[in-house]
């Protein structure tokens, strides 16, 4: 379908007249659901999820009590992950870090606090789909840590304190480990008491058969902790970037068009191509089944557009500069 849309657009730029026909019944494709969110320039240069002045990133909508599936990888080819856009969080770390605030224990009360106010110095609100972000985004713990900043500021408006100023240069003797204990031992007094609180109540839920907090804390500590004083962590590169400034839009999301194949079949349409049952000259592209799970789905959509898109540009070239 993506063929026939960008054959037949570019076709009508240069005056030609080519007409694109899917060979095929529009009853036969799969249905493809929101909400989900991902940097995808063949999908918004097709209209799927696209608004003016977002450049490629598609943010399609869905019932607002369903997670977020979200791609940080180009063209949303792999990566894919879900975050909560209501309730308390969909990575495990996420449910145990927001269930500070609902214990009736005044230490834990007093420390979800103590963590509510750090993060709001970051500039980074306490929403669930941050969490699922910083913990359960499929990149590189400091990657993790960017993306989760980069999102949450753009939620709240405000711009925070740079995180690598709360490290200090190293003690003598220390090493640089891939630690939490370590790089507790590298934070600021004011920023160590509450980080200390946090992974000894981590600590505490994973005696209880709860270890997910506390490893995903060791994790990000550790890494963390090899940065040096006054650095920086990584830059975003484009696609990811998109995504996490486009993902205030995407969490609030649920008016609108909820199928992502819809918008390819209405612009094939309107650009006049049409399904047949037979064709003289077929063009061959992806073709796979459908997977049953929705991420495994969205990966499947967000690959076979791509390469349809990838062939039309060759099947282009060809038809204006034919091969001698």
């Amino acid at each position: 379908m993506v063929a026939g849309i960008l054959l037949l657009s570019r076709a009508r730029t240069f005056g030609q007249r080519i007409r694109v026909d899917i060979l095929g019944n529009p009853g036969d494709i799969g249905v493809v659901s929101g909400p989900a969110v991902l940097h995808s320039a063949a999908l918004a240069g097709c209209g799927v999820g696209r608004e003016l002045g977002s450049g490629a990133l598609v943010v399609v909508p869905g019932p607002q009590e369903a997670p977020l599936a979200v791609s940080l990888s180009v063209d949303g080819r792999g990566g894919w992950f879900e975050v909560a856009r209501t309730g308390a969080g969909e990575h495990p770390a996420t449910r145990a870090l927001l269930a500070l605030g609902e214990s009736t224990e005044p230490a834990s009360l007093a420390l979800a606090g103590r963590v509510r106010t750090g993060f709001a110095r970051l500039g980074v609100p306490m929403e669930p789909a941050i969490f699922d972000l910083l913990f359960g985004a499929l990149a590189a713990p400091l990657v993790r840590v960017a993306v989760a900043l980069r999102a949450g500021r753009t939620l709240s408006g405000q711009r925070g304190d740079p995180i690598t100023a709360a490290l200090v240069a190293p003690l003598a003797g220390d090493d640089f480990d891939l630690d939490a204990n370590s790089t507790v031992r590298r934070l600021h007094p004011e920023v160590r008491e509450v980080v200390q609180g946090l992974v000894g109540y981590a600590a505490a839920l994973g005696a209880r058969g709860s270890p997910a907090l506390a490893l995903s804390l060791d994790e990000l500590l550790g890494h963390f902790g090899l940065l040096p004083p006054g650095g920086m962590l990584p830059p975003l590169d484009p696609s990811t970037d998109a995504v996490a400034v486009g993902l205030a839009r995407a969490l609030a999301a649920s008016a609108g068009e909820g199928q992502a194949q819809l918008p390819l079949y209405e612009t094939f349409r309107f650009l006049g191509g049409n399904f047949v049952a037979e064709a003289a000259w077929v063009v061959d592209l992806p073709a796979d089944p459908p997977p049953t799970e929705r991420l495994a789905r969205w990966r499947w959509f967000s690959t076979q557009v791509g390469e349809a898109a990838a062939r039309v540009d060759r099947i282009w070239r060809d038809l204006v500069d034919p091969p001698m």
